[in-house]
């Protein structure tokens, strides 16, 4: 097989070119991951909300003609292109490009007291999204005990602060202000997670009981808020997300069963 065709990242300009270039409001986006949601169901979940211009890619032979050649060996990569394709800047790992795009389209607050706040919760969302996924890579015979330490311990502490943070700021579906806000798209996927909307991590299917309108009105505004622009709950129903659904459910599965 041949190496994925990825953009030619720009390197003969100054930094401070390149960081013009990022600071522009008319650049587009490849996202380069493979077809899972995952690790990459934020950042596309972050363009989509932003109605930002971009397509995804996906790697072939990864191990053979595609890793080597990445900035880490690693998976997702975000690459940024100018308006007139002249300059293409790379932005490796998840965390670097979620934060990225938030600062790129203002969902980070009014100012760094509020950006402090939003990226507290969202870490700490983002952290509970990272054990849920561990606890059910644990191999089957101990898959019950992290299922049960996964809820009692990480699940059912983040809905109890996470409800009461969103009650302080009103009940109005916000972490900070009244504005969808990085921490805000971060909860909705991870809701979604929780619900099986992304995938359903057998063994762990009763999580969603804990997400209801009785239990976590709050987190479910916030979801809520995220699905009311138009350009999110477009990707939601568009053939390319429902089409990551199943090839992501199909890894899981499969993963399962080898475990």
């Amino acid at each position: 097989m041949t190496r994925t065709i990825v953009p030619t990242v720009t390197t003969n300009v100054s930094s401070q070119e390149l960081s013009e270039t990022l600071k522009a409001n008319d650049t587009s986006f490849e996202f380069y991951y493979f077809d899972l949601h995952t690790h990459g169901a934020t950042p596309r979940a972050l363009l989509a909300y932003a109605d930002a211009k971009w397509k995804m890619i996906h790697p072939g032979d990864w191990v053979t003609e595609d890793k080597p050649f990445t900035k880490f060996g690693t998976l997702p990569i975000l690459y940024e292109t100018s308006a007139d394709g002249k300059r293409v800047i790379e932005i490796a790992e998840a965390l670097s490009i979620e934060i990225y795009l938030a600062r790129k389209f203002n969902l980070l607050g009014d100012n760094l007291f509020e950006e402090t706040q939003i990226l507290g919760y969202f870490s700490n969302t983002r952290a509970l999204m990272h054990r849920h996924e561990d606890a059910y890579f644990t191999r089957s015979q101990f898959r019950k005990e992290e299922h049960d330490k996964f809820v009692e311990e990480k699940l059912k502490q983040w809905i109890r602060t996470h409800e009461k943070a969103l009650q302080e700021n009103g009940s109005n579906g916000h972490y900070v202000g009244n504005r969808v806000s990085l921490a805000d798209i971060k909860t909705a996927v991870a809701v979604d997670q929780l619900l099986n909307k992304l995938h359903v991590f057998k063994g762990f299917e009763d999580v969603a009981k804990l997400i209801t309108e009785e239990l976590t009105p709050n987190l479910l505004k916030v979801r809520k808020n995220v699905l009311a622009k138009k350009s999110y709950s477009d990707w939601i129903d568009s053939a390319e997300f429902k089409a990551t659904l199943n090839s992501t459910q199909a890894f899981f599965d499969n993963e399962y069963n080898e475990l």
